[in-house]
């Protein structure tokens, strides 16, 4: 069983180690039928990461010639990964929207919670603005993301519990309690509704960060019960990764109870596709 697409994928228009035609290159060596390019958005408040706004033009012209150019042996999509607190993007210019979010926000304290560098303004955010309340802050976290869902209506909502990111041993908030479990069950609920795909995210594992993919398996289950579809990508930073624990965490799905993964179309198909577990030969 193989996925031959991914729909993250980043370059070097915002945080990723490669251009463009590299990481198409290293999709066909992979035999990949489609890539979806989805660079970080322009943001208004914190450009740490997201597409310089001079250069969203660019990133969108090429990518199209890119398309055109490799059109009959792979298809290639242009789009966005849209931040939920900060970024800015036109859908009408874009392929999809992968919505997502990456801080932790009160007010006007916010931080970016999957940045090491800027590991202590998480903690400090946690304790000044929520008074050291992390499950509190973890909630917000999860209801805002689910708000944008419903308002945005992406095609794909992305790592869905990055907020994780330096919560190992419950340094930031406690994964179990209840006003967290109650938060992420009613932003599935709203993902549910606004007709996005959840993505499988294994960029974490990939690059060292956690032992599984963005979301944990125990949110994928809940999601699962809802109904839910997933669409399988590697957050491409480095195209060396591009297919990082596709296989693995594809059979780990199927043991889970899901009945099948979309996936970005090749030629001739939608632009999303449903593969069966079932209906796999390849």
């Amino acid at each position: 069983m193989r996925i031959r697409s991914n729909p993250h994928t980043h370059t070097t228009f915002s945080d990723g180690c490669d251009a463009p035609r590299a990481q198409i290159e290293r999709a066909l060596a992979l035999g990949f039928r489609a890539l979806g390019f989805s660079d970080h958005a322009v943001q208004d408040v914190d450009a740490f990461t997201g597409i310089p706004k001079e250069r969203e033009a660019d990133y969108q012209s090429e990518v199209r010639a890119l398309a055109k150019e490799y059109a009959g042996r792979i298809r290639v999509y242009l789009g966005v990964e849209l931040d939920s607190e900060f970024g800015l993007a036109d859908a009408r210019n874009y392929d999809y929207i992968l919505l997502s979010n990456h801080y932790v926000r009160k007010g006007d304290a916010h931080a970016l919670v999957d940045c090491s560098p800027r590991r202590d303004r998480v903690f400090a955010v946690r304790d000044e603005a929520y008074g050291g309340n992390g499950e509190a802050m973890a909630a917000d976290y999860f209801l805002h993301l689910g708000a944008r869902a419903l308002e945005v209506r992406p095609a794909i909502l992305g790592h869905f519990d990055i907020v994780k990111y330096f919560n190992g041993e419950g340094a930031l908030y406690d994964a179990d309690s209840p006003a967290v479990r109650r938060a992420q069950m009613e932003a599935l609920s709203m993902v549910r509704e606004s007709g996005a795909l959840l993505e499988v995210n294994t960029g974490g594992m990939a690059r060292g960060y956690v032992s599984e993919p963005y979301p944990s398996w125990d949110i994928l289950r809940l999601w699962r019960d809802l109904g839910g579809g997933v669409i399988l990508g590697s957050d491409c930073h480095d195209a060396r990764l591009m297919d990082f624990a596709f296989a693995d965490v594809l059979a780990r799905l199927r043991a889970e109870g899901f009945g099948g993964v979309w996936e970005l179309g090749g030629a001739g198909e939608e632009m999303f596709v449903y593969r069966r577990f079932s209906d796999r030969k390849d």
